[in-house]
């Protein structure tokens, strides 16, 4: 019975991983506006812009609660954070980012990601009171 919950639950978080992931590029900003820092305009990092970092950022989530590395409460916060980036970037992206607001973006994955490491050193102990 809980392999069955286990399975069950497991294909319901790939589910709304997959979601999550494929619903900032249905917000793609396919050249409306002058250069103002849609996809593909050479922000955010390594060259793949915002959607690919916060892409990245999912998976290394996801992989830090399977693995054990973070418990399943910080899990489920960090996966809230991401959904409130991806609510607020939607919201950015909605007439083209200004320079304000793909920092703000910016800053905001860099807190997901601290948060992230911050989760992963502790080994879950932080989570545990």
């Amino acid at each position: 019975m809980t392999t069955a919950l286990t399975r069950k639950a497991l294909l319901s978080l790939l589910a709304a991983s997959a979601v999550a992931i494929a619903t900032p590029t249905l917000a793609q900003d396919y050249g409306r506006g002058h250069d103002r820092g849609g996809y593909g305009h050479g922000g955010g990092y390594g060259g793949g812009g915002l959607n690919a970092e916060q892409a990245r950022l999912s998976d290394r989530i996801d992989r830090a609660a399977y693995n054990g590395r973070i418990s399943r409460r910080e899990a489920q916060n960090l996966r809230w954070q991401l959904a409130e980036y991806q609510r607020i970037e939607w919201r950015y992206r909605r007439d083209g980012l200004s320079g304000w607001e793909r920092r703000d973006l910016e800053q905001r994955l860099d807190r997901i990601r601290r948060d992230l490491r911050e989760d992963r050193r502790d080994g879950g102990r932080r989570d545990r009171w």
